[in-house]
């Protein structure tokens, strides 16, 4: 028996309804949480913009943290963080990011690096939050 003879026997209209609007649930938000490819990323630290990395050639670029070095990696348009002083590593963990409006953060090193796409760049008040 087939495994959609099966689901259509299984299962009620409003069961089908259910997963249906919840496929495209999940189709929807993948796409607007990849967003438009980037093509530069900023780097702040300490909230203030310090450098601008093209997204269209590999290198790594090493940047002063509060902790030490950060190590910026750039390829194949995109980018992540290689943190070697940061106690829980939580910034490298966030791995690749290349979607415009993407961010990545290590917090103790006070490095922000954001992906903006080809759209005005955003300004500083759209974080939800600031601490320090």
């Amino acid at each position: 028996m087939k495994l959609s003879t099966l689901l259509l026997r299984a299962s009620t209209p409003a069961d089908r309804l259910v997963m249906g609007v919840s496929a495209l649930g999940i189709v929807v938000s993948g796409v607007m949480t990849t967003g438009e490819p980037g093509r530069k990323a900023v780097v702040f630290r300490d909230n203030q913009p310090v450098m601008t990395l093209p997204l269209d050639q590999d290198f790594k670029k090493e940047i002063p943290g509060r902790l030490g070095p950060v190590t910026i990696q750039v390829e194949q348009g995109r980018v992540r963080l290689l943190e070697y002083h940061s106690p829980r590593m939580i910034g490298t963990r966030t791995g690749w990011i290349q979607g415009a409006g993407r961010t990545t953060a290590c917090v103790p090193c006070g490095v922000l690096v954001r992906v903006e796409g080809p759209g005005p760049a955003p300004t500083q008040n759209e974080f939800d939050g600031v601490s320090e």
